[in-house]
């Protein structure tokens, strides 16, 4: 983890993923919420204050690096297809 306290907030109610740091040096901590059979949404975590992360539909073509790695290791754990 790189931001511990969010254990506290994001991780007790989400699938933790991991550590992710992109190709400017920014470190994430990777998630998903799992909402139902077919809701599943990103949880990117980038700070230890409650609020710092972000969220979204995960089949988004959102092009940022986090969310990209996100969609790639959470089809990895056949969370999504």
């Amino acid at each position: 983890l790189f931001y511990p306290q969010a254990k506290e907030w994001m991780w007790d109610y989400c699938i933790y993923l991991g550590p992710f740091t992109d190709s400017k040096g920014k470190n994430y901590d990777l998630g998903v919420h799992m909402g139902g059979p077919l809701e599943v949404s990103m949880a990117v975590v980038d700070g230890n204050e409650p609020g710092s992360y972000y969220s979204g539909d995960i089949n988004s073509d959102n092009s940022w690096e986090h969310y990209k790695e996100t969609r790639k290791r959470a089809k990895a754990l056949n969370l999504i297809k």
